[in-house]
Formats: C-alpha cells, structure tokens, sequence
C-alpha cells in the first residue's frame, strides 16, 4: 500500500508544472497547485519545490522565505505588519491574488476605514505596493476620472477632498456640509438643526457639486398637494421657513406688523392659531371662531358682527349694543343704565340670562319700598330702558284715592314718595295753599280737620260751623234773626272778617237797595253782636 502511495506522487510530479523535488511530495499539493504564487513560481518560472519547503520535511516555509530571492523589493504599504504570502497566495485559498485588496479592506482594518467610495476601481490605480512613493493618484477631476465634476462651487485649497474622503462610505460628504457651514458669517446657520427626519442631508435639496440658489430643487418637488394660506402672497415656501434651521418658520410678526388683541391659542403663536398656514382649504383664510370659542347665544349675530379680529384691544361692548339695539341704547343714553352690561350679564354672548335685579344698584329705594310697591316693573314697565318714564299711575292700584281726591290733587308724586308711599316731608297744605294758610282758619286750624286729600280716611267735607261755633244758647244781635242763621251766607273760612259789605247784605235785602245808598258798610247799624 506505502508504495502505491509513492507511486502516485511520483507519477504526479513527472508533469512540466509540477513540483521538481526529491523528496515525497504531500497529497495537499492537489490543493495549492492551482494558487496564484505556486502558479507563477512551480508553473512560470519552473522553481524546485525545495527552494521553499527544504529537501527532506517539506514542511511550511517560514514567513520571510520570500527575502531569500526578493529581498530588495519594497513594501511601504504593509512595511512590517504583513507577510508577503498575505497578498500573494500559496494556500489552498485561491481568492488571495496580488491585486484583490478588497478581500481584506472592504472592511476596516485597524484605524483604515473601510474601502466605500472607489471600491469597483482597481487598486493600483492609485496605490503602488512596491513603490516608493506608494500613492501615485491623478487628480479627481482628470480625464480618466471625475472631469464632469470640474465646474464645482466648491473648489477649495484641497479641491475635492475639502469635502470627500478617498475611500468614504457612500454619500458620506452629505453629514459633511456643517463642518464648514456651521457657523459661516452671512449665512444661514446649517448644522444639527438643518438636518431633520424630512431633510435628513443637505443633497435632498441641493444637487451636489451645483450649489447655486438656481439649483435648489424646489419644495414642491418633495412637498406635494401643500395647500398655502394667501397663496398669491406666500407663492415662496423660504419667505417663511428657514431652509437651514430645520425649516422652522419665520415668526409672522416679521412681515404682519398688525398687534392684535386675541390671546395666542397655539404653540406657533398669536397668527397661526387662527391662520394655520397649510391646513385651510383653498379660498379660507381663517378657522371659525367656534373651533375655539362655544357658538355664542346671541339670536344669529356672528362672532364678527362684534369682534374684529386684528383689533389692538377687545370691544367696548356698549358701543357694540347700539349697532343693532338702537331704541335700547338711545332711551337709555342719560339715565345711568347706558352700559347694556351692568344688567346683562356677558351681554355680547348671552344676554337672554336673566338680567340683575334692581336691588343690585338701586339698594336705597328697594329698602325704602313698602308691600305693593316691592316690584320695580310693577310701576317701572320698561325699567330697563326708560327708568326715569313710570307709565304706570298710581290709579292702577289705587283707584279708591285716585277717585275721591279733590281737583288737583291727582298727581300723587305731588304729596307723596314714590317708593314707600310716604307724605314728602314738605308737601304740606301751605306748600300749595299758602294764601288760606295765611287767613281765617288756616291761621288757627290744621287743613286736615276740615279737608281731606282723598279717600278713604279723613274729613270727607268740611264739617257745619255748629260743630265748632256752639255759643251761646241765644245768638247775639241779629245773628238771631231769621235769615241769619246760616254762617256761610257772610262768613268764608278762609277770610278773616265776616262779609257785611253793602253788596253782600243787598243779594238778600233787595227791598233796602235805596236805603242809605252813601252807606258801604250794613253793620255800622245794624250790628250781629260782640259791639257789631
């Protein structure tokens, strides 16, 4: 068996490409005859396997056997941290040929990153593994290369590379930008804040190598079916919104000057609570009020019949009232009820509530009123909106005073107070009838015992004489005479001295009308008694 073994070495080595070697041969050579260094130094150059493996062990050669021919080749890329056989393969390995370097450097190696950019170039093209310098690139934008690139904006010191790397991942020099644009005087700021889920890199918008504001894609490119408030006047998405600080928007303060009253009911400010700029349908330009506010209980009037939106203070509510309750507020104009408010409570949204009662003003009067005059309408009917007009008289309730109350004496606020139905203190007798107050009884007798202003209590009439005069049993002089006895006939309440004028005694004595004719006076002769 041991030399039917030999004897297939043997045989396999009588081939030209195979091994020249005295000793025996291991059955791994099947395995490696075909790698790309056995090739070139067993096949092409016809080398004794001896040279490397030694005559008697065939064992594997050391890593620095390649020095004993090729000691004066160089090795500036792998200087001391590979040996030769790591590039140029002898194993059963056959992916390890001299210019595959991408089966190590498609992944970093230590601190070399790994090969992106560049990967599907050959390698030699720029890197020269035996050769001193051992980087011998062309220019980027050489023929060979990237000459369609030569019209860049960004031609710096280091041309290209000022933002690429040699062998970057993909589309690296995108998070590159900031690194010169973070804080560049006159411009925009671009950095962390520029870079947002929906403008992850700089090339979204702008084409690379053609940086001119020209060549900025257009939002609408990437923002489709965006409805714009105001369309004709924000046709420009940049007018509003940062294009380098994460598109945040501009304040609308920046361009609308107008201050305006209404409180700011969202984040994006006073403007965009009512004004979303991308979420009206084409032709609004406002959300309604209602969004905000409850639906005002006011008849149909609309929020704008009162307010207006960019107003510099909230309406005067007063003034609002008389634009549709004109009578209202004209009737009320000077009487201190002008201010619809004081008595509707929040009269612009809800002015059907019950209104407050009089009381809440009118205190001194409501504690001054008696039973029956406790309701202020009851007199006042439109208390309101004429309080000063109480187009209820008195004659309503009370009829039985109303009726008997002499001539004159039928307006009731003449004597008495409105509200506790009390005398005034200065409606007296005199204060109407000072000329009786000052003769005849008026002088020595209250008014009261002989009148009454109305019903239902006091004199009804003035009482007889008789009931006051008594005298004596038998009148004296000619107040005993028959004719004589009724007092009214020469007497009058309210005269101090009886009537015995010559006129008064003939409307009687018509028989006498020529006695005495010089005479003026009857009672000089004829007297009634007390030397009369």
């Amino acid at each position: 068996m041991r030399w039917a073994i030999v004897l297939v070495l043997v045989a396999s080595c009588s081939s030209s490409r195979e091994p020249h070697a005295s000793s025996t041969v291991p059955l791994e050579w099947r395995d490696v005859r075909e790698s790309a260094g056995h090739t070139v130094h067993v096949g092409d150059k016809q080398l004794p396997c001896s040279d490397c493996h030694g005559e008697r062990a065939f064992g594997k050669p050391p890593a620095d056997i390649c020095e004993k021919c090729h000691g004066t080749v160089q090795t500036p890329l792998h200087a001391s941290t590979l040996a030769c056989q790591s590039c140029h393969g002898f194993g059963s390995d056959s992916s390890i040929k001299p210019k595959d370097c991408m089966r190590c450097h498609e992944n970093a190696q230590g601190h070399v990153k790994g090969v992106g950019a560049h990967a599907d170039q050959p390698c030699d093209n720029c890197h020269r593994a035996h050769e001193t310098p051992s980087l011998q690139a062309e220019t980027c934008t050489s023929a060979s290369c990237h000459s369609d690139q030569t019209d860049t904006k960004h031609g710096g010191a280091r041309g290209c590379l000022d933002c690429h790397e040699m062998h970057e991942t993909t589309l690296a020099a995108d998070a590159g930008c900031a690194r010169c644009h973070a804080q560049q005087k006159g411009r925009n700021l671009v950095g962390e804040r520029a870079l947002t889920s929906d403008h992850p890199k700089c090339t979204t918008c702008h084409t690379p190598h053609t940086f001119a504001k020209q060549a900025v894609a257009p939002c609408q490119s990437c923002h489709t079916n965006k409805p714009v408030l105001a369309q004709a006047k924000h046709d420009q998405c940049a007018d509003c919104h940062q294009p380098h600080d994460g598109a945040k928007p501009k304040a609308c303060a920046s361009c609308h000057t107008e201050r305006v009253a209404h409180p700011p009911p969202s984040k994006a400010g006073a403007c965009a609570g009512c004004h979303p700029p991308h979420q009206l349908p084409t032709g609004s330009n406002a959300v309604a009020c209602e969004t905000c506010h409850e639906k005002p209980h006011h008849a149909t009037a609309k929020c704008r019949d009162c307010h207006e939106p960019h107003a510099k203070s909230p309406p005067l509510v007063a003034s609002l009232c008389a634009k549709c309750h004109v009578e209202k507020t004209r009737s009320t104009a000077s009487t201190g009820h002008a201010a619809c408010v004081s008595c509707h409570d929040k009269a612009s949204h809800e002015p059907a509530k019950p209104v407050a009662a009089c009381s809440s003003c009118h205190a001194p009067e409501a504690r001054l009123v008696k039973k029956g005059h406790a309701q202020c309408a009851d007199c006042h009917k439109n208390a309101a909106h004429a309080p000063q007009l109480a187009t209820t008289s008195c004659a309503t309730c009370h009829k039985q005073e109303s009726s008997t109350a002499p001539f004159g004496h039928q307006a009731c606020a003449n004597c008495h107070q409105p509200h506790d139905g009390a005398v005034k203190p200065t409606a007296t007798c005199a204060s109407c009838h000072a000329d009786q107050a000052k003769h005849g009884h008026g002088k020595v007798v209250a008014c009261e015992s002989c009148h009454r202003p109305h019903g239902p209590n006091g004199v009804a009439r003035p009482p007889s004489c008789a009931s006051c005069h008594t005298g004596p049993k038998k009148p004296p002089g000619l107040h005993a005479t028959k004719g004589h006895d009724k007092c009214a006939t020469c007497h009058l309440s309210h005269e101090t001295a009886p009537r015995d004028d010559r006129a008064t005694c003939l409307t009687c004595h018509t028989a006498q009308q020529n006695h005495e004719p010089t005479a003026t006076r009857c009672a000089g002769c004829h007297p009634f008694g007390d030397g009369r």
